[in-house]
């Protein structure tokens, strides 16, 4: 799979949390090392920090399969906290499941220590950005 870099410039959520993108075949996906930022008062990952990865992987898998005039954005997710995790790596991977003209769907799962601990399902809106004339 080729990666398409995404536009210039950083991402400081991303940055916060420490995401790093991952791919693994014609998947594309990210992960985290869980430290104590990560938690909860109850000591598990935050459900937030859970959608965050979900929503940051299919925009990343979302962003494969746009025109270099195009931009996605969520338009969707419904996510499902199977598992708590406390400790070690998540990773997140997504899978394309249709792409139209306007709207992407995908599915995402998470996963940490080989056991899935949450699963979704998004939608994302692609847009066209106008033509900006020339100087």
């Amino acid at each position: 799979m080729t990666l398409v870099t995404p536009p210039e410039g950083s991402y400081p959520l991303a940055e916060f949390f420490g995401i790093e993108p991952v791919h693994d075949q014609d998947r594309m996906g990210c992960r985290i090392t869980i430290n104590e930022n990560h938690l909860n008062p109850h000591g598990v990952v935050h459900g937030g920090v859970l959608f965050t990865m979900v929503d940051q992987a299919m925009g990343m898998a979302a962003y494969q399969h746009l025109a270099p005039n195009q931009i996605c954005t969520t338009l969707e997710i419904h996510i499902r906290y199977l598992k708590p995790v406390s400790e070690g790596v998540i990773e997140v991977l997504t899978t394309m499941l249709n792409q139209g003209r306007r709207i992407v769907q995908l599915e995402a799962k998470a996963t940490a220590g080989g056991r899935v601990v949450g699963a979704a399902t998004g939608s994302f809106v692609v847009l066209t950005l106008p033509e900006t004339p020339a100087p």
